[in-house]
């Protein structure tokens, strides 16, 4: 009966010590559980706080390069009496149009090739002037597409081109006798059946002058110069001196050959310039050598493409005092080129004047829109698509996640104020 007794007793202790353990083990879980909880909701209302922050500091961000900070025109009437005209110019300029081989399959469907939904998002931005211009560094010839090395694209992405509102685009680039002078020719002559203009050639079809290399526009009464040349080719070591000399190759005597004749003929002179290092948003000895003959001969704007990645802008005044934009590196208007900065890219706005009683335009306002090349996957029915990055970022930060994960967000808002301080010179 003792032992009996006893046996009870313990499996009482026993059962009270389970129950105790049991308790605390509950108690502590749960107490993790609350604390866990509150971490996550901490966690949660301090992200939401930062995205309120970040959502703040987008809006607050500003994509003005230059306004000037008078109306340039001092006064309306002519010493006459007669009313002085104000006409002003807008022109969107882009960097480097690429197509590479992933661009080229992911518009590849049942034998046809459609591009446009790479553009889609962004065309209203680019049709939104008077003219807008690029450099276009691929080729449209008869020969099997490639994307890398050598650049031949199918006809469709020219078309695409057109359809997102490019109507210039300069053919002078490393790559540019990929394909030798007929490959060149062969380009030439499908870019212009497409009604799109080109510089950076001689015996240009739409020049009277067919030693000039340059074309001039007539925009709302103002005749804008636009020159284009490359520092050299990809292939020069495959190709004579007289090969070479089709594909606009900078030098200063063709430089001031060219800009005598655009300071005689038009009212404004913008070189689209394919210079530069690969891949650093630093500028380099020659381009800064380049850039001050430019000036000290004339030009009004340069505007820079090749390094693949956007480098600073200056503002920079020349002998007469009048302010020359020189945009170092636009970035590339389009490509899957898979440098840190190469999905990063912009669209520049310039607004242009002149007045009826002088033969000179002037520089009155440059801002940009910030563009990211969105990539969906491989499974995604559009996998490239060209988007607003400013606006992509603002969405995600006020709620929208439908588009962008939190990963492409972050680095959106790292790249953001990455391009800032490199437009600005930092």
């Amino acid at each position: 009966m003792r032992n009996r007794r006893n046996t009870r007793r313990k499996n009482i202790v026993l059962d009270t010590i389970t129950n105790k353990n049991f308790i605390i083990i509950v108690s502590v879980l749960l107490a993790i559980m609350i604390v866990s909880m509150g971490i996550i909701q901490y966690r949660k209302y301090q992200d939401k706080k930062l995205l309120a922050q970040q959502a703040k500091k987008l809006e607050e961000q500003t994509e003005e390069i230059f306004t000037a900070i008078e109306n340039n025109f001092h006064s309306t009437t002519t010493a006459n009496g007669e009313n002085i005209k104000i006409r002003t110019a807008k022109i969107a300029a882009v960097g480097d149009i690429l197509c590479q081989m992933d661009m080229i399959e992911d518009a590849h469907s049942e034998g046809e090739y459609d591009f446009s939904s790479m553009f889609s998002n962004i065309t209203k931005f680019v049709k939104d002037s008077n003219i807008a211009v690029g450099t276009l560094e691929t080729n449209f010839v008869n020969r099997d597409y490639s994307g890398v090395g050598k650049y031949n694209s199918p006809i469709e992405f020219l078309r695409a081109i057109k359809q997102s509102g490019i109507g210039l685009v300069s053919v002078a680039h490393n790559h540019a006798l990929d394909y030798g002078i007929d490959g060149l020719n062969e380009t030439i002559n499908k870019v212009q059946e497409e009604n799109i203009s080109i510089t950076g050639v001689a015996n240009n079809k739409e020049n009277e002058n067919k030693e000039f290399t340059g074309n001039i526009k007539e925009i709302n009464g103002i005749k804008i110069a636009f020159i284009g040349y490359t520092y050299g080719l990809s292939n020069e070591k495959e190709l004579t001196e007289e090969e070479k000399a089709f594909a606009n190759i900078y030098s200063e005597e063709l430089a001031k050959k060219d800009l005598e004749y655009a300071k005689a003929n038009s009212n404004y002179i913008i070189a689209i310039m394919h210079w530069g290092d690969v891949n650093t948003s630093t500028v380099s000895e020659y381009q800064e050598n380049v850039t001050n003959f430019l000036i000290d001969n004339g030009v009004d704007m340069i505007l820079g493409t090749h390094p693949a990645v956007v480098e600073p802008m200056k503002i920079i005044q020349n002998s007469e005092g009048k302010n020359i934009l020189v945009a170092y590196s636009l970035g590339n208007y389009i490509s899957t080129l898979k440098y840190k900065n190469a999905d990063v890219e912009l669209i520049l706005n310039i607004q242009i004047a002149k007045s009826s009683d002088s033969d000179k335009a002037v520089l009155q306002k440059v801002d940009y829109i910030p563009i990211y090349l969105l990539d969906n996957g491989t499974k995604a029915e559009n996998r490239f698509e060209l988007t607003d990055m400013k606006q992509l970022a603002r969405d995600y930060a006020n709620g929208d996640t439908s588009k962008i994960s939190r990963q492409t967000y972050d680095k959106l808002i790292t790249k953001l104020d990455e391009l800032q301080k490199i437009v600005n010179g930092h």
